[in-house]
């Protein structure tokens, strides 16, 4: 059996993002899979579904938690967050997806602002494993972003497991 080295930011994420057992994730750019790991084991009662526009990585996804999809607790799906079709979603995360603040990424946060409804919970968390304090220049435009899709965000810069993260919590109007 192959032992998987879990980025320590990657750990840290999922930790921040906490889902419920019985939750419903979305996990935005699910790359190889290491996260979508550590989140289906959180989900003994709950769906996890992982998209990516890199077919590679979602075949390492898929392959990573062959059990779980073929259980039919988890999805992998290799498709731009914008043309994803919305299911009900208690948590979304996206780690290190720049998409966020480098444009206004309405049809993104669109896609999510439907899937979450009034009750979910968006995490975008932003750092790297090397010890660097992330970058918090983005923060301005995150908020931004978010507010305009009808987001309240919520900015904090935790060090967990040994990293300094950006973590943006954003909730949909309705919570706030």
């Amino acid at each position: 059996m192959r032992v998987v080295q879990v980025p320590p930011r990657l750990a840290a994420a999922v930790a921040l993002a906490d889902p419920a057992p019985d939750a419903r994730v979305l996990e935005v750019g699910c790359g190889r899979g290491v996260a979508a790991a550590l989140l289906v084991e959180r989900l003994s009662a709950g769906h996890y579904t992982g998209i990516d526009r890199s077919a590679t990585a979602t075949a390492a996804t898929a392959a990573r938690i062959t059990d779980a999809v073929a259980a039919g607790r988890a999805t992998v799906r290799t498709e731009e967050l914008a043309d994803h079709v919305p299911t009900p979603t208690d948590v979304a995360l996206a780690v290190n997806v720049n998409a966020f603040w480098t444009g206004p990424a309405r049809r993104e946060l669109a896609v999510l602002a439907s899937a979450l409804g009034a009750e979910g919970v968006l995490h975008l968390v932003y750092g790297d494993d090397g010890g660097k304090a992330p970058r918090t220049d983005v923060v301005d435009r995150l908020r931004g972003h978010l507010d305009a899709a009808g987001f309240v965000a919520d900015v904090a810069t935790p060090e967990l497991r040994g990293v300094h993260l950006l973590h943006v919590r954003a909730v949909g109007q309705a919570l706030r």
